[in-house]
């Protein structure tokens, strides 16, 4: 009862001031065959030392990162997080504020937003950012409604090497919309573009590592009206171009790998970014800079008629919140690093994976899939047997070898999705490739 205060008679006091005789009652709505017609299997109440010992074993059950030389990336980065991160975003001020729901008297989060806001636009090319969405893969969705809410079209075209996980997502968000994922080339898919089409979606890289320029498709979208929506992973554009600077109306992705360090699942925090001229239509928070009746400065949530709780059903988005605490985590690393280090990191991890994709392979039986794609710092190796027995043969020698792609394609069966950064030493990557070694032959 420590966790679930209420008693019997608390509960039938409830379903007295509500109105209804039962708690089944409540779920009238729900279509009888999707209730569980059962009780939960719940274990029964423990101690509070009880408690934590069986958390530690059930955790203990997870695979550390710390306990293995990870190469695994595929949307998730581990970079090194600066001490001064995790101890800004500690102090209480921040810590205990998820998100300004009083945003006016929150003067010094309202600017840090800003700024996260103004960095993002720097990095992306694009105009103007949100305050951060709930991950990348909801802001590639929101930016799919948008797209629609704009043009009042119903047609998504999205591109099969975009992250699996944010295309189910997109699935899930806009169902009222046709999604149509596509396997074609550039060229080719510049061609299924019609006036019919709301927008294109294209990672760049691509969720295989691929560098592929999103310039054509962005040019064909826009001759047919259509909006150009690149998803990009942000530490890889301190080394490529923008999709901002080629025309692109919105640009999405995770910002985890800038200062947030992997968790088992989050938290993350999506970024979102458009042009000036849809500004109206972003979904989310907004920080502006204004001047008080004084002359003072100040930071104020603006354009909120936007949000789903003032304008209720006519809200361009459902979300009315931001990744306040992430962000501002976001905001100190890439302070920290400034624009030459950012730009430093970049090149490092750029050339630490041509490195270990070099050593790779040099192994018998291993290659790139694509030798003749340019990558930069994730590519997709074939190893020549079943990627997924491989992975875990190479964790019981310490190291964690990327991603099995059979799950996604069965024509990549044979693949692992690996990703090096700035945090893996000549060392580890060599180890990497005597391992493997190993383990294919």
């Amino acid at each position: 009862m420590r966790y679930i205060p209420h008693t019997d008679a608390d509960r039938r006091e409830m379903l007295k001031t509500i109105g209804v005789s039962s708690i089944e009652n409540l779920f009238e709505d729900i279509p009888p065959e999707l209730r569980l017609q059962k009780q939960l299997n719940i274990p029964g109440s423990l101690d509070e030392y009880a408690l934590v010992r069986e958390l530690s074993r059930i955790s203990a059950e997870n695979l550390d990162p710390a306990e293995t030389v990870s190469f695994l990336g595929a949307g998730v980065y581990e970079h090194y997080v600066p001490a001064t991160v995790m101890e800004l975003v500690s102090r209480g001020e921040f810590l205990t504020a998820y998100t300004p729901y009083q945003p006016e008297m929150s003067q010094g989060y309202l600017q840090t937003i800003y700024e996260f806001q103004s960095l993002i636009c720097e990095i992306t090319g694009m105009d103007v950012a949100n305050a951060s969405m709930y991950d990348g893969a909801t802001a590639a969705a929101e930016a799919v409604l948008m797209a629609s809410g704009i043009n009042k079209r119903k047609r998504a075209l999205v591109c099969d090497s975009l992250h699996p996980h944010y295309r189910e997502c997109i699935r899930t968000f806009a169902d009222s919309l046709e999604i149509e994922v596509t396997e074609a080339e550039t060229r080719e898919l510049a061609a299924l573009i019609d006036d019919e089409t709301a927008c294109v979606v294209v990672q760049y890289p691509d969720f295989y590592g691929r560098v592929r320029s999103p310039k054509p498709i962005i040019e064909a979208a826009q001759r047919h009206g259509a909006l150009a929506i690149a998803v990009s992973e942000p530490v890889a554009l301190g080394v490529l171009p923008p999709p901002g600077g080629m025309g692109a109306d919105v640009m999405v992705g995770e910002a985890q790998p800038m200062g947030v360090p992997v968790g088992f699942g989050g938290p993350m925090v999506g970024y979102f970014c458009t042009k000036r001229e849809f500004v109206r239509a972003l979904p989310g928070r907004i920080v502006g800079k204004t001047r008080d009746e004084k002359g003072r400065r100040g930071f104020v949530m603006t354009l909120r008629t936007r949000e789903q709780d003032i304008r209720r059903e006519r809200a361009t988005s459902n979300i009315c919140t931001n990744q306040a605490l992430m962000g501002l985590a976001v905001t100190v690393w890439m302070c920290a690093l400034g624009r030459n280090g950012f730009r430093q990191l970049a090149e490092t991890c750029v050339q630490k994976a041509h490195y270990a994709a070099k050593q790779l392979c040099r192994v018998p039986g291993v290659k790139l899939k694509w030798p003749e794609e340019t990558f930069a710092f994730e590519f997709t190796l074939d190893v020549g047997l079943d990627a997924a027995s491989a992975r875990d043969r190479m964790l019981e020698r310490g190291y964690h070898a990327g991603l099995p792609l059979g799950p996604y394609s069965e024509d990549l069966r044979n693949c692992l999705l690996v990703a090096v950064t700035e945090v893996r030493t000549r060392e580890e990557i060599d180890g990497f490739a005597t391992a493997l070694a190993k383990v294919v032959n």
